[in-house]
């Protein structure tokens, strides 16, 4: 087989300087690109979608969660903005996978998690990301 290059590159500048959450965001991107990697390898749309959406819904959560007990931890004044925006785009994911298994179409899945999770590292994290960095590094060590 072919050596494909990846779906999505990482670069310096997707970090947000938060060590766990810059190794979930490769940690997502990491499965992004295995679904496109066996996608484009003939994988059996089925198999993608049960073994990679499975992973990618599961790993979005658990991120979203560290991300949101961060941002509580440090009194973040957009907590409630950003969790509900966590909420909406796992509700979207959902939606847009149940739509390419009807179809039994993959590629429209990867596209949307492509933008999605570029989208959400690039832009709306980076939005606290600075906050983070002051506060976290103003709190007590337990």
């Amino acid at each position: 087989m072919m050596q494909r290059p990846l779906f999505i590159q990482w670069h310096e500048r997707n970090e947000t300087g938060i060590a766990i959450l810059d190794e979930q965001h490769k940690g997502i991107a990491s499965i992004i690109n295995t679904f496109y990697y066996l996608m484009g390898a003939g994988a059996n749309n089925a198999m993608l979608f049960s073994c990679i959406s499975g992973m990618m819904k599961t790993y979005a959560r658990v991120h979203f969660i560290t991300e949101e007990k961060l941002l509580e931890a440090t009194a973040y004044k957009d907590y409630e903005k950003q969790k509900e925006l966590h909420r909406q785009l796992i509700l979207e994911t959902e939606r847009i996978e149940h739509e390419a298994v009807m179809a039994n179409d993959a590629k429209p899945l990867l596209d949307f998690l492509k933008k999605w999770w570029m989208e959400h590292i690039n832009e709306q994290d980076q939005l606290y990301a600075s906050h983070l960095l002051a506060n976290l590094s103003a709190m007590p060590k337990k």
